[in-house]
């Protein structure tokens, strides 16, 4: 069955409104130009979606949904050492390796909250951040023993961060040093091993200190 000109608008209205808040960030977006790429008539943001605001909660909601299901319940079974690997893994493929429209727009929209929060940023938060930050947290429990300092683990998971995410935060100047480092899209297994192995010897190396 062939879905309503309403519902035919509204997926128009949600796909053309990634592409422009990802180009221009939600501020410099505009209705006209949201509904011009859409070809929808201005007043349907309203119609569908309340607002430019609340189109902007259901882009949010559509590429960063619920993020429950990125750690299964296998993983957690599994020694701390692989589960380190795996989340690694996990988020340098999610980050570099699915090159779609839609995960380009997702990261471009990321790297604007990242520079100008707006209150949405709560939801990116509470749908993909927590629950990474809470595996995370738990397999460095594991790694440094039930009794690791609330600083240390809180440094120790900020280290793995900043290696996972320094790529996509600062491609712009990667992309002019000299010599050019690896491209990751096409040499992310060499990436996630150097991450692991060299989180994991700090890890270690904070733990026999303490």
């Amino acid at each position: 069955m062939n879905e309503s000109p309403d519902v035919n608008t509204k997926k128009a209205l949600l796909l053309a409104a990634m592409e422009v808040f990802a180009d221009k960030g939600f501020d410099s977006a505009t209705v006209r130009d949201i509904c011009g790429l859409a070809k929808a008539n201005v007043a349907a943001v309203n119609y569908h979606y309340g607002s430019k605001d609340g189109l902007y909660a259901a882009v949010l909601e559509e590429i960063f949904p619920k993020g429950e299901e990125w750690i299964s319940d296998e993983d957690h079974n599994l020694p701390a050492e692989e589960r380190l690997h795996r989340f690694v893994r996990g988020l340098a493929e999610e980050i570099y390796t699915q090159s779609t429209g839609q995960i380009a727009q997702k990261w471009a929209i990321f790297l604007r909250e990242m520079a100008k929060p707006s209150h949405n940023l709560d939801l990116i938060v509470q749908h993909q951040v927590q629950p990474r930050a809470n595996e995370l947290r738990d397999i460095l429990t594991l790694l440094l023993g039930p009794g690791a300092p609330d600083q240390t683990l809180a440094y120790c998971s900020s280290n793995i961060w900043a290696l996972m995410l320094d790529h996509l935060l600062t491609q712009p100047i990667l992309d002019r040093l000299t010599p050019h480092r690896p491209n990751l899209g096409l040499d992310v297994q060499d990436f996630v091993d150097h991450v692991f192995h060299f989180a994991l010897g700090g890890i270690n190396s904070v733990k026999k200190r303490a």
